[in-house]
């Protein structure tokens, strides 16, 4: 029976693995589901089962999401970025002045909201500044996961390797700065690689360049609605000549496409205007009387003021209308907001609005009221680019107070005054009861969809090792890289970095750690550093847009194309593994 059961656990995990592999379902589901399978078939006790929720680890991670709720609500990180760029104009300096502050400050506070508060601050100040944001968000992100390398709660991954490990070696214990000893000299080598390399590889494209000079980025169809005071009006009298930055390119009327339009050329009732312009001129275009936007306005897209919004947004990875069409999905009554243009790959997408589907990474501009902001910007389903309402800031001296939480929380957990766990639940609780955020934004800002992968992956560990499932995976991964140690860290590095590529950073550290720690156990070695190994080369992701939420972010903002990954991030990867291989050994030894 206990081999059935190991059996069991070693074809549900994989077949987990597999569904990530050739789906776009949600990871927390799939976990999820696997996780009940075993349960329901006894291969897992209920409380090996729910453990992760107690995990330190899982709860960390909570208290984190508080926490960078707290420092986007009163602004605090944005103005040192932006007394840092000032007025610079050379874009490799800028570059160096953005990625040195973001490593550092990656190493203190989680990486990705580190990244997510600062792509619309950077996008702005590159537009205005006439560099592409090409040298600068790719490199952006690239620092954030170095940086994130030197702390334990540098990032997620950190910390759920961490806590897989002291729950499965109580004595594998590590310093709050103890892993820096590795993530320093990856950070110095990586961003001096960005630095110099970085400019060649990303230089800006044709199309790029036209962005920076205030020529066009966005393909918006307008129309003459009914009783629409523009019907008989030339393109002249219109006034749609004198639109500063935006251009009417086309219209069509009748299914006919009418191309180079004169300016004596006469409107008539629903004729569709195609225009071209910038986002920051667009709002000029809607605001214009007797002109909407194609799809009709059946739903109020204004606040109480008849104020309407832009809002430019990235896809996240699992919005639940992934694949589907615009209309199919119902966008608008789901979100409230209209879809007015969409770029896909640094490409605008030509098609009818209501047809095209929806993929992770697509850029959408939206017509929105003023809830959408306030509503998802702690929503997986959105990575919020920039906006015409600004987020709601504090006042001056709660930045003083979300600054002072926040050195209150590295300070405890750096000296050891507290356990990670504790300085983290702490300053959440700080954070809310000094006003920094809200109760409500600060529900809001729970990523479920990862704390539900991070529990569940905790009971998936516990089902291979109830089981005996991960001394059957022992003896396979023996075959591949026998009882050397060394083989064995070499593997396990390789093995981890293929998979975060492949799935999420997360996912493949707790498939990695599940069959390694079985294999360790087996063959009598320290645990440690190979749990540090998986850290790193869980965090490592250069090479792909899909294994980091930090690089998918920057994907679509800054315009990239897949390959600009791997030419940046090959050399970056191969450099970081040597890094690694060579020295965690020398730090903690493979065999007592």
């Amino acid at each position: 029976m206990e081999l059935v059961s190991a059996y069991l656990a070693f074809i549900v995990i994989v077949a987990c693995f597999f569904i990530l592999l050739i789906s776009k379902k949600a990871p927390d589901l799939i976990f999820g589901c696997g996780l009940l399978l075993l349960v329901v078939f006894d291969v897992v006790s209920f409380k090996g089962a729910i453990s992760g929720l107690s995990n330190p680890g899982f709860i960390t991670v909570a208290c984190l999401y508080v926490v960078a709720a707290g420092m986007k609500e009163t602004n605090l990180i944005q103005p040192v970025i932006n007394k840092l760029l000032n007025n610079e104009k050379r874009p490799s300096v800028a570059q160096a002045k953005v990625t040195f502050p973001v490593a550092l400050l990656s190493g203190f506070i989680n990486n990705t909201p580190v990244v997510a508060a600062l792509i619309p601050s950077i996008s702005k100040w590159c537009k205005s500044h006439r560099i592409s944001k090409r040298i600068i968000l790719l490199p952006m992100s690239y620092a954030a996961i170095l940086g994130g390398t030197c702390t334990l709660i540098g990032s997620s991954t950190n910390l759920l390797v961490y806590g897989f490990l002291v729950a499965t070696d109580p004595e594998a214990k590590l310093g709050f700065f103890e892993i820096a000893i590795v993530g320093i000299p990856l950070v110095v080598v990586g961003l001096l690689y960005i630095f110099f390399v970085a400019r060649y590889i990303l230089k800006s494209e044709p199309k790029i360049d036209e962005e920076i000079q205030n020529i066009r980025e966005y393909t918006v169809e307008m129309q003459l609605p009914v009783n629409s005071p523009l019907h008989k009006q030339t393109i002249k009298q219109a006034g749609l000549r004198q639109l500063k930055g935006v251009y009417l390119i086309e219209v069509v009327r009748d299914e006919q496409l009418i191309s180079a339009v004169g300016p004596d050329f006469r409107l008539k009732v629903g004729d569709r205007l195609v225009f071209t312009g910038i986002l920051s001129d667009i709002g000029e275009l809607l605001a214009m009387e007797g002109l909407a936007v194609v799809e009709e306005q059946v739903f109020k897209l204004t606040d109480d003021s008849g104020r309407a919004n832009l809002v430019e947004a990235v896809v996240g990875s699992n919005h639940p209308l992934i694949n589907k069409t615009i209309k199919q999905g119902n966008f608008r009554k789901k979100y409230n907001a209209a879809i007015i243009a969409v770029i896909r790959n640094g490409e605008r997408i030509r098609d009818k609005i209501g047809d095209i589907k929806l993929h992770a990474g697509d850029t959408l501009l939206m017509l929105s009221n003023g809830q959408f902001m306030r509503e998802y910007q702690y929503s997986t389903d959105f990575m919020l680019v920039s906006g015409s309402e600004p987020l709601q800031l504090q006042a001056k001296y709660s930045k003083l107070k979300a600054g002072g939480v926040v050195g209150f929380f590295i300070v405890s957990a750096a000296t050891g005054l507290l356990e990670i766990v504790e300085a983290a639940m702490v300053s959440a609780v700080l954070m809310v009861i000094s006003g920094c955020v809200n109760l409500q934004s600060a529900r809001k800002s729970f990523d479920l969809q990862v704390l539900f992968t991070i529990a569940a992956a905790f009971g998936l560990g516990a089902a291979l090792t109830e089981s005996g499932a991960a001394k059957l995976m022992a003896e396979s991964i023996f075959q591949l890289s026998g009882n050397h140690p060394m083989a064995l860290l070499i593997t396990t590095y390789l093995l981890t970095v293929i998979l975060t590529e492949l799935i999420t950073n997360n996912a493949a550290a707790v498939i990695s750690f599940s069959l390694v720690s079985g294999v360790i156990t087996a063959l009598g070695y320290n645990l440690l550093p190979y749990g540090v190994v998986i850290m790193f080369a869980a965090s490592a992701s250069f090479i792909s847009p899909l294994g980091y939420q930090t690089n998918l972010m920057v994907y679509s903002a800054g315009r990239y194309h897949f390959s600009d990954y791997l030419k940046l991030g090959v050399p970056l990867s191969i450099m970081v593994a040597a890094i690694v291989l060579i020295i965690v050994p020398i730090i903690w030894p493979l065999v007592d």
